[in-house]
């Protein structure tokens, strides 16, 4: 049987706070049904790992939803086992406010992040940036150009761990206001796009991704204002998440 004719089970994660989660799992979903042979369970949160690592695939966007620090292995053995893991936007996010109304990245989930590649710490107010493709030879950005960001994404600053192999990045767009983490180098690279391998799989992060509508930022507001609608409403993205979508099937 051809490879494109058989069943290929994924595990989708899409839930957390201060995005517009309806709009990214339907979003996905369409992406997904692109793809005859792909078959897709939807979860909120990490909770049932042993049926989400029973995927060939797995695909996350979510924040603060986080597995227990006792999950990650389980985590870590799907991937060492040759399989991939796609990750959009606020997946390596873990926040809290701290006395003085910031936000910071509280303790306790490191080894997570350490298998992530990267946690994120900050990003600057939503304004255009520039994305800068910075390794072609890939199957995600193989003929891509460099493209601006205009629809209200977030440029994230971030940490990283391990070796990652940056397929796009941008520069420092100011001082993260409203982060306890404030201050990053002028100029300094920031990856939007990498792969990390781990043994026999993989995992691509995607910083890209934020969308906020109206009643998103609950409880800390019944109502905002302003809708973000982030680079969904980009031909670029598209063509990334469409691409990073075949990428898993490339395990």
């Amino acid at each position: 049987m051809p490879e494109n004719k058989k069943k290929k089970n994924v595990s989708l994660v899409v839930g957390g706070d201060y995005h517009d989660i309806d709009y990214v799992r339907h979003k996905l979903l369409g992406f997904l049904l692109e793809t005859p042979n792909l078959r897709t369970r939807c979860f909120e949160n990490f909770n049932d790992m042993d049926n989400i690592c029973q995927a060939d695939y797995l695909i996350t966007y979510t924040c603060n939803v986080v597995p227990r620090p006792e999950q990650v292995p389980q985590l870590r053995n799907f991937l060492t086992s040759g399989k991939r893991w796609l990750a959009l936007h606020g997946t390596n996010s873990w926040l809290a406010l701290d006395k003085n109304k910031q936000w910071y990245t509280p303790p306790g989930h490191e080894k997570y992040f350490e298998l992530l590649g990267s946690q994120f710490a900050a990003h600057p107010p939503i304004e255009p940036y520039v994305v800068k493709i910075s390794d072609n030879n890939h199957l995600v950005t193989e003929g891509c150009d460099d493209f601006e960001v205009e629809g209200g994404d977030e440029l994230y600053y971030m940490h990283m761990f391990g070796e990652v192999r940056v397929l796009m990045e941008a520069v420092t767009q100011g001082i993260a206001r409203g982060f306890a983490e404030r201050e990053w180098e002028p100029g300094m690279s920031h990856p939007v796009l990498y792969e990390k391998k781990i043994e026999d799989g993989a995992i691509l992060y995607c910083t890209l991704g934020h969308r906020r509508g109206h009643w998103d930022m609950e409880p800390l507001m019944d109502y905002y204002k302003k809708e973000e609608l982030g680079a969904w409403e980009l031909p670029d993205f598209d063509i990334i998440t469409r691409r990073s979508i075949q990428w898993l099937q490339k395990a």
